[in-house]
């Protein structure tokens, strides 16, 4: 078997997406056999892609171009089934959405991540509707197979594409093993003082766009911090788009001085910045799986998330769930996992069980079971 998987859509910064094509990528190499050969096309400037080299043939092209979505989309158009017809590849798999649009001999197939532009289209800017649109629905009519990252995720597509024909496969997202209970708590400290931060904090971890609900979230703790004064809130991850709402929203509610913006969180910082916190809070509006919600019930930190899309897929009964859009709600279940030692006791025991469900190994096992019932 011969599998070609396009990381070129992968940025230099990983966060969601990234985290997924890195992390199975890495597993695959730990367990193809012999008889499979595999190439990633890769942005020349991404270091983490790089050090694969020994378990994979890197195509690898010049970022200074292909990181322009325009030029990459050529490339993707003309270049990666050149390349498939070249190694006579039998799977091409595009990790996000996109993929070539020109009859292969390769077997396409497409992951899923979430279905926001048709769900959520006021959380885009029309650039990014009219990208994800069209390519979700070239992948209803040209993948051979797709990967769905949760069941709700597949439930949504069913909604939009019941006529898809190919093969689907739900496989769940995992989690490193950096992420656990017993972490060393001073390079917990150590991360803490990195980015200048003070405990006790409150902690989000994920890019800053509306879909992420943060406008809410710090109205929310403007109702809360009276009764708990020395609590920061800290946002943590790169700006995205549409976000100047949240600022705006910080500055009329006077907190300032409590919400804390970290920008882009090295990877190997997180799982302590998350083990340091005193709480996490995920409050997004939807979600394809939600890998940080995951990543802090490895760490036993007591979270709370949203009630919506595959968010009560990935927290079971390990995380406290809320109606995103009602900042009532949002508020009195912060102060509930703050104030309830009781309650925290039980959602640290529950984390650790629930997180044990997820494992990259297994996306990785029945990734590779889907390339060769396609190649088949």
């Amino acid at each position: 078997m011969r599998v070609l998987i396009d990381c070129s859509q992968i940025s230099r910064q990983k966060a969601g997406v990234g985290i997924y094509a890195l992390n199975l990528i890495k597993e695959i190499g730990k367990r193809k056999g012999n008889n499979t050969k595999f190439w990633l096309i890769v942005q020349d400037d991404d270091a983490d892609f790089a050090q694969l080299a020994d378990s994979f043939s890197l195509v690898r092209i010049p970022a200074r171009l292909f990181r322009f979505l325009p030029l990459r989309l050529l490339m993707e158009q003309l270049y990666i089934p050149w390349i498939a017809r070249r190694h006579k590849i039998d799977v091409l798999h595009s990790l996000h959405y996109s993929l070539p649009l020109l009859p292969m001999r390769a077997q396409k197939i497409v992951t899923v991540h979430d279905l926001t532009s048709y769900i959520m289209p006021e959380v885009h800017t029309k650039t990014r509707l009219l990208y994800f649109r069209f390519f979700i629905r070239a992948a209803s009519r040209l993948a051979n197979a797709l990967i769905f990252v949760s069941q709700a995720t597949s439930r949504d597509w069913n909604r939009y594409f019941p006529e898809f024909k190919g093969q689907c496969h739900v496989i769940p997202l995992g989690k490193s093993p950096k992420y656990r209970p017993d972490l060393e708590p001073r390079e917990m400290e150590a991360a803490v003082h990195k980015y200048r931060l003070t405990k006790p904090y409150l902690l989000y971890i994920g890019t800053i766009e509306p879909r992420k609900n943060l406008t809410r979230l710090v109205e929310a703790f403007s109702r809360i911090s009276e009764a708990f004064p020395t609590h920061q809130l800290v946002i943590a991850g790169m700006k995205g788009w549409m976000y100047e709402e949240l600022f705006a929203t910080i500055k009329t509610l006077k907190i300032d001085n409590k919400v804390v913006f970290t920008g882009f969180i090295d990877e190997s910082d997180k799982p302590y910045l998350i083990g340091a916190a005193e709480a996490f809070i995920y409050p997004s509006l939807y979600e394809g799986f939600g890998i940080p919600v995951l990543e802090a019930l490895a760490c036993g930190t007591p979270t709370l998330t949203s009630n919506c899309s595959s968010l009560p897929e990935v927290a079971g009964d390990a995380a406290l769930l809320a109606d995103p859009t009602d900042i009532d709600d949002l508020a009195s279940n912060i102060e509930r996992l703050l104030a309830d030692t009781e309650l925290r006791n039980l959602l640290r025991e529950n984390s650790l069980k629930q997180a044990a469900l997820f494992d990259w190994a297994y996306t990785a096992d029945q990734t590779l079971c889907a390339y060769r019932s396609l190649a088949r």
